[in-house]
């Protein structure tokens, strides 16, 4: 649906905003976000009222606009910001995520229609300040990352797999310039030790994965910042059964595809920057040798844990993962994105992504950088109170869950920080943010990409 982004008119309708208490022509109808036509003149106008008050609500006439598809229309940028609602960057943003975002192929087994449209609409950006041609491209890149995260995280479980999902992202990461990436087996994990992650999968008939992909964008540079993301395929709740409460338990591996897009985005913008993602893949089922609750176990660091619930999963795969980003990937700054727990959505419903930093600058370039990618997030307490219910274990340094604690989000994030070996640390729970309504929304890809360009 989006073409591409002109500096000069086509033959194209251009499409011009009508903003309520602005001149406008006397014909153009007063209803929001409806589009009228002149073909005499070859213009048509969008109206836009005075409850349009953001970006947010901007998105909503962007999407008014794709969606009434009545015919080839060439977007004239400008009158979009001449009341300053928005400034250019913005309203190219909204148009080029939205554009995008609706178009996305995403994994259906449905019977195709064998009819196609023969006359599909297309939308383009008609903008005569040329200094934003590449801004345009890097947004389309990155709006095209998401939407690989999309796919996949829509795509069933068993279709998904642990090894279907390693498998696929290696081949579509690996054919981009300055990527390397490899894959890690069963053996490979076992011999590296990260008991926690072996403990979530004993139950499963699919081996584990740990996918790491690296992109060396700045050789010069002392940083690196590694993307950890929690790649659960599917989550049963192990013995500590879900029981019929599975809905959508497949989005549980958000975190994983979201870490890799955005490197995968990050090296394609070639950005000037150090970053690598790791994907901890594995499913959590109860099968013939299922980890039982109350187990102990040995963690890649040495710590030991016991295994109170085995619902509580997501933290363990993440714990050998921070500290496989930390020791082995010798990361500066290490950064989670995981479906954590079910208590950060009673907290910040599914409007906010929640995120934990151990250190106050961090956190400020991380909100920054989700400010420039238009992604909410809400910075949540990292206190040691809420690390005791961790400590509470008579056979293990640490036990992964704790009945009694009512703020389970703040625990986990309190348990991940032991597994960073005191590097930076900023943990994403976007539990109530990765899918909105059975669809995967790919969040924080944007800003994971932009924080990259903070990196010095």
């Amino acid at each position: 649906m989006i073409s591409n982004y002109e500096t000069k008119r086509n033959d194209s309708m251009l499409l011009k905003a009508a903003f309520e208490g602005q001149k406008f022509p006397d014909y153009v109808a007063k209803s929001d976000n409806y589009i009228t036509e002149d073909f005499e003149s070859n213009v048509a106008y969008v109206y836009i009222s005075k409850d349009v008050k953001n970006y947010y609500d901007f998105l909503k006439v962007v999407d008014s606009i794709i969606l009434s598809k009545r015919r080839n229309y060439q977007v004239d940028i400008l009158s979009f910001v001449e009341t300053g609602l928005l400034n250019a960057q913005d309203v190219l943003r909204a148009f080029v995520n939205r554009l995008v975002y609706n178009d996305a192929k995403l994994y259906s087994a449905k019977e195709k229609s064998k009819s196609k449209d023969k006359n599909p609409v297309e939308i383009t950006l008609f903008y005569e300040d040329k200094q934003y041609v590449k801004f345009v491209k890097k947004l389309i890149t990155i709006a095209e990352a998401v939407n690989a995260a999309r796919d996949l995280q829509i795509t069933p479980p068993n279709v998904a797999t642990s090894e279907y999902i390693a498998k696929e992202v290696k081949k579509d990461l690996s054919e981009v310039k300055g990527l390397t990436v490899k894959v890690l087996t069963k053996s490979e994990i076992e011999k590296l030790g990260m008991g926690l992650l072996l403990a979530v999968n004993a139950g499963s008939s699919h081996q584990p994965r740990v996918l790491v992909a690296e992109y060396n964008g700045n050789p010069k540079s002392k940083e690196k910042f590694v993307y950890v993301g929690k790649g659960i395929t599917f989550d049963t709740g192990g013995y500590n059964t879900k029981g019929y409460h599975m809905d959508g338990m497949k989005f549980d591996m958000s975190g994983s595809v979201i870490c890799a897009y955005a490197v995968k985005a990050i090296a394609q913008l070639e950005i000037k920057a150090n970053v690598a993602a790791v994907m901890m893949l594995t499913d959590n089922a109860i099968d013939v040798h299922p980890t039982m609750p109350e187990s102990v176990v040995k963690s890649l660091s040495g710590k030991t844990v016991e295994i109170t619930d085995t619902d509580a999963e997501g933290r363990l795969v993440l714990a050998d993962g921070l500290y496989y980003g930390a020791k082995n990937l010798k990361a500066s700054l290490l950064v989670d994105v995981a479906t954590l727990t079910g208590a950060m959505t009673r907290a910040l419903g599914r409007t906010y992504s929640g995120i934990y930093s151990t250190d106050d600058q961090r956190w400020e370039t991380f909100e920054q950088a989700a400010l420039l990618a238009h992604e909410k997030v809400w910075r949540m307490p990292m206190h040691e109170d809420f690390h005791k219910p961790n400590k509470s274990s008579r056979v293990a340094d640490l036990n992964n869950y704790n009945s009694s604690e009512k703020s389970d989000c703040n625990t986990a994030a309190m348990f991940l920080k032991e597994f960073t070996n005191g590097v930076d640390f900023i943990h994403c729970d976007v539990a109530g943010t990765a899918d909105i309504k059975g669809m995967g929304t790919g969040v924080l890809v944007a800003t994971l990409t932009e924080l990259a360009e903070t990196q010095k």
